[in-house]
């Protein structure tokens, strides 16, 4: 078989229409520059085509592309067919690598053979495309080793993306989540639709409260920072952000409460509680046109100093607990019971009457004459207790206004020979 002939296309003097051509040409003649467009200068940054013109074009090759873009060149010029786009490396005359992609076909120029080059210029879209790989490897790197956990939903609050870090939170992979609705992982669907109507109210959420369901059933708290995704219209295309367990810091801060809030010797609710509830309870009576029987019983244990003296503080936390205890057995399961300090106790009886409350406060006191509290390494103490019992007036705007009453009611039970209720 003979070998086909190059195409007989030779470049004009002058190639104006050539030289017009916003792409790079180049014609190479036995591996050096015959001819180059403005174009190509542009391209290799030189000062003008002169500087170009019968330089070898390894100089422009990168050395590791070198042997297999001249071996291109020979067998264009060989006349062997023309060479399908490629890549390639190369420099420009100020020693700036580039990324070309090239193309060449056979050619004849001033009757010897050669090849007639066109390229494109992409060193800028390769660099691009290394920030983006580069950028999507550390966006890997970051959600592979963050704690939190980093998600994205569409409109319809389908999940469609999860850092791997939901397996330690949730016992879920990614995998088995993606794709589902976020809804589904909350406890009550209604919480999810509050965390949405935010977003799409303000536009972002921080900090906001929410719970889910793990795998294992276990109900968690969790801290959701998050916005609204758009779409190219501006309307509203899901949402991204980041959530996190904070079970933990809601333990403790549920533990701080209660330790703000309750008694920890007796596990009553403490001072300032019973007060804040009282103060309620007054607050609700003010808002109704008829309003319901509330009383208070201010209870004092007698001589409750003297348990201290004789058998020691620890001995007079045991007979407080018992008390307690002793107390619980009479009063009503919706009464509010709370220490106001040492040994002295005040009982909220919601919707008692005067005649109910006294029969309640008759009740305590009868109790506890009756009982034996059991004192370590002793046989037992008796105790009384002394209570001042106050009702609620409809003039009464502050826990303080009904206190003072059942404070006198107390005092003169003590006065009186203590063991008593009054009035």
């Amino acid at each position: 078989m003979t070998r086909p002939e190059p195409k007989q296309t030779a470049v004009p003097a002058q190639a104006e229409w050539v030289d017009a051509m916003p792409a790079p040409v180049l014609v190479v003649v036995g591996e050096r520059l015959r001819y180059v467009n403005a174009a190509a200068v542009a391209l290799l940054r030189a000062g003008d085509a002169a500087q170009l013109l019968g330089r070898s074009v390894q100089e422009f090759i990168h050395p590791l592309d070198a042997h297999r873009i001249l071996a291109r060149i020979h067998r264009a010029a060989s006349g062997e067919g023309d060479n399908p786009p490629s890549s390639m490396r190369a420099f420009d005359c100020q020693g700036n690598e580039l990324t070309l992609v090239i193309a060449s076909s056979p050619i004849v120029c001033d009757g010897q053979p050669g090849v007639l080059a066109s390229c494109m210029d992409m060193t800028e879209r390769v660099a691009m495309e290394q920030r983006l790989r580069r950028t999507d490897e550390d966006f890997r790197r970051i959600m592979d080793t963050m704690q939190d956990v980093f998600y994205r939903t569409d409109a319809q609050g389908v999940t469609r993306y999860v850092c791997p870090a939901v397996k330690n939170v949730l016992g879920y992979s990614a995998e088995e989540i993606i794709g589902l609705p976020a809804a589904a992982f909350y406890p009550d669907p209604a919480e999810r639709d509050a965390l949405v109507a935010a977003i799409r109210a303000h536009g972002f959420v921080r900090d906001f409260p929410g719970r889910m369901r793990r795998k294992d059933g276990v109900i968690i708290d969790i801290s959701i920072s998050t916005q609204a995704l758009r779409d190219e219209r501006g309307g509203y295309a899901g949402v991204e952000g980041i959530w996190r367990d904070i079970s933990e810091r809601k333990a403790m801060e549920r533990e701080l409460e209660r330790l703000a809030t309750r008694d920890h010797l007796t596990g009553l609710f403490g001072r300032r509680r019973i007060l804040e509830l009282l103060d309620e309870e007054l607050e609700r009576r003010r808002d109704r046109r008829l309003q319901a029987p509330l009383a208070v019983l201010l209870l004092d244990l007698d001589h409750f100093k003297q348990v201290n003296d004789t058998f020691g503080h620890a001995a007079g936390d045991e007979v407080l607990r018992q008390f307690v205890a002793t107390v619980h057995e009479s009063r009503r399961g919706h009464d509010l019971f709370g220490r106001l300090g040492g040994e002295e106790f005040l009982l909220v009886l919601k919707g008692a009457d005067e005649p109910g409350a006294r029969q309640l406060a008759e009740r305590i006191r009868a109790s506890v004459e009756c009982t034996v509290f059991g004192v370590p390494e002793q046989a037992g103490v008796r105790l009384t207790v002394s209570i001042g019992c106050a009702h609620a007036r409809a003039e009464d705007r502050r826990p303080s206004d009904l206190l003072e009453r059942a404070d006198r009611a107390l005092y003169e039970a003590k006065r009186t020979g203590r063991n008593r209720v009054s009035p």
